[in-house]
């Protein structure tokens, strides 16, 4: 769901984070993911505009991203 989401919008940076990877702890810690799926929404400036669930359908997902850009 997330790659066919990605397909439809250009101009979009989607990033994908191993919250399992110890790598990532930071920006887990930094957005508040303590579950998965998540889904954090980012601004140019890196502010926070969406931190809530997955959605469960490329059309209910492509219509959050529609409300922000």
């Amino acid at each position: 769901m997330f790659d066919a989401t990605k397909s439809k919008f250009s101009g979009i940076n989607f990033v994908k984070l191993n919250t399992d990877d110890a790598s990532n702890s930071a920006d887990c810690a930094k957005y508040n993911v303590k579950g998965i799926p998540r889904v954090v929404f980012l601004d140019g400036s890196g502010n926070v505009l969406y931190n809530s669930h997955a959605f469960s359908d490329v059309e209910s997902f492509a219509a959050q991203i529609n409300q922000f850009k």
